[in-house]
């Protein structure tokens, strides 16, 4: 994070606000304690500086969150808003096979923004990226008109041998995703129907507030060297496999009765009037991993993955010729055309 001294005249313009970017910066260095083995410059200077990792590629991931469009405060305190802007970046890294290393964030925090708040966000970051090996080293906090913003650049490495890509799935492949999906999207519909959000503990509620990266899972499905392509899922299957199917030329067929759907997000499906699979295929935010295997190797791989980190993995469609575009096979046996996915612009989920 620049020193304030540089950035005095902006600073001023804000003189009601409720922080003020020196005091603020002083606090965020010491929540993030951020000085590693690698670091060489953290908070403090206009950059960070670190020692490469020798052997390994660098994986740079960036994502943001906005107030009123990813959270609002009526139903996510500042340390779980924290957690998950750390989360959804260490999914990004999980993705390609990496691990993640360092982050720097970026604050753009209206006039009335309370510095416990912001404090109690960046205590939940720090404590997110240390549970998987990060660090905060660096970042800028700026003043907002509007809403709050959080934006997170996290690097990460990974060995050339071991990276993934969503490129690579050839047709006859298998497509799994790991856990369950709509949980996120149930939760979205739940928080915004409940006269309490911020008390509900329900399943469907956590999975949107507290996404699980699936960090470990990422890492052994790369190092066996049997994944011809992975991403996240963290705008829908029906958005992602799209995303997974057009870097690699092919096209594919999903099956709606295979989609794993948790019982509490069932339950939500019916409150929301829709079928258990349109919610599982439609919504956003799970970070599951979908992933294309060949079909002989995928049995293994699941039992494994079970045995070693209780992550369950289910097949839900497989891979096809680009000439047959992307279908949905539907429990009744009807094939159909994709249904469109969850887009930033466009809610499907209410």
């Amino acid at each position: 994070m620049k020193h304030p001294a540089a950035r005095r005249e902006q600073a001023c313009l804000f003189p009601t606000s409720g922080w003020r970017e020196f005091s603020l910066i002083e606090a965020i260095r010491k929540i993030s304690a951020a000085s590693g083995s690698k670091d060489r410059l953290g908070i403090g200077d206009d950059a960070s500086a670190h020692c490469p990792e020798p052997g390994c590629l660098e994986l740079v991931t960036c994502d943001a969150l906005i107030e009123g469009i990813h959270w609002e405060w009526a139903w996510c305190d500042p340390e779980t808003l924290g957690r998950k802007a750390a989360a959804v970046n260490v999914s990004d890294i999980a993705a390609m096979g990496g691990v993640p290393r360092r982050a720097h964030l970026v604050l753009a925090l209206p006039p009335g923004a309370k510095e416990k708040r912001v404090l109690g966000v960046v205590s939940g970051l720090v404590a997110e990226l240390k549970k998987y090996g990060a660090r905060l080293v660096g970042g800028d906090t700026n003043a907002s008109p509007g809403p709050w913003m959080i934006s997170l650049t996290l690097q990460g490495t990974v060995a050339e041998k071991h990276l993934l890509r969503r490129s690579g799935a050839r047709a006859g492949d298998w497509l799994m995703v790991t856990g369950d999906l709509g949980g996120a999207a149930a939760g979205l519909y739940e928080v915004k129907h409940s006269r309490s959000p911020l008390r509900l503990i329900s399943y469907a509620a956590q999975r949107l507030r507290s996404p699980i990266p699936r960090l470990a899972e990422a890492r052994w499905l790369a190092q066996t060297g049997r994944v011809h392509a992975l991403l996240d899922v963290s705008d829908g299957l029906a958005s992602d496999v799209r995303r997974l199917c057009e870097a690699g030329r092919v096209g594919a067929c999903l099956y709606a009765g295979h989609l794993p759907v948790a019982m509490d997000t069932r339950r939500m499906a019916k409150k929301m009037k829709q079928p258990a699979w349109t919610v599982a295929l439609q919504g956003g935010e799970d970070y599951e991993l979908l992933f294309a295997v060949k079909p002989q190797d995928a049995p293994a791989l699941c039992r494994k993955m079970q045995a070693r980190l209780g992550t369950a993995c289910t097949l839900v469609g497989e891979v096809v010729p680009a000439s047959q575009g992307l279908t949905l096979a539907l429990p009744e046996g009807k094939m159909i055309k994709l249904p469109a996915g969850w887009e930033h612009n466009r809610e499907v989920h209410g």
